[in-house]
């Protein structure tokens, strides 16, 4: 779903219209409810993204990576899964000083312009409009806050069935370490 689909979806959901001033009224702070959501379900599935650099001596940044790091999973290097070791903050020690594949836990890019798509597996798309229908809720009147608890509840009940490891065949994997 692009970011505009969301916005129309969940303003359909709150029985508003979906004209050009209605889209200009809400946009702003929809598309910030949508960017939290986002947030929030790549920390339940453990979203992960691989990145190739080059290390100085050794020594990544992880200011190179495209994205705002959480957590470095995995790092390849020479074809062949290599250690690390955490140095100062913000960087990792690799044995080798040749181009690196980094498997690691991040924030999807944030959703700005109204024909971005998540960067999250499409299955997580309607969570999104959910969690901004829910937040909208909130943001009212006392008559229209008793709505958004049914929302957030649907929300929190289908992100607590998703798995962090669903379809990542490193996942299965039996792994003998003695």
């Amino acid at each position: 779903m692009t970011l505009n689909d969301i916005i129309v979806s969940a303003l359909a959901q709150l029985d508003r219209g979906h004209d050009a001033q209605t889209m200009d009224t809400f946009r702003a702070r929809l598309t910030d409810f949508a960017n939290d959501a986002q947030s929030d379900i790549a920390r339940a599935i453990s979203f992960t993204r691989t990145d190739t650099v080059q290390p100085s001596n050794g020594i990544v940044e992880l200011t190179q990576l495209e994205r705002d790091c959480i957590k470095v999973t995995k790092t390849m290097q020479l074809g062949h899964e290599v250690k690390f070791m955490r140095g100062d903050t913000g960087v990792i020690a690799l044995p080798y000083n040749s181009s690196a594949e980094i498997t690691y836990i991040c924030e999807p890019k944030p959703l700005v312009a109204s024909t971005d798509v998540s960067e999250l597996p499409a299955y997580t798309h309607g969570l999104i409009v959910s969690y901004v229908v829910g937040r909208e809720r909130m943001s009212g009147d006392t008559s229209t806050q008793r709505g958004a608890n049914i929302y957030l509840s649907m929300y929190e009940a289908a992100k607590n069935k998703l798995r962090p490891h669903y379809g990542d065949s490193e996942s299965y994997r039996i792994q003998n370490r003695y």
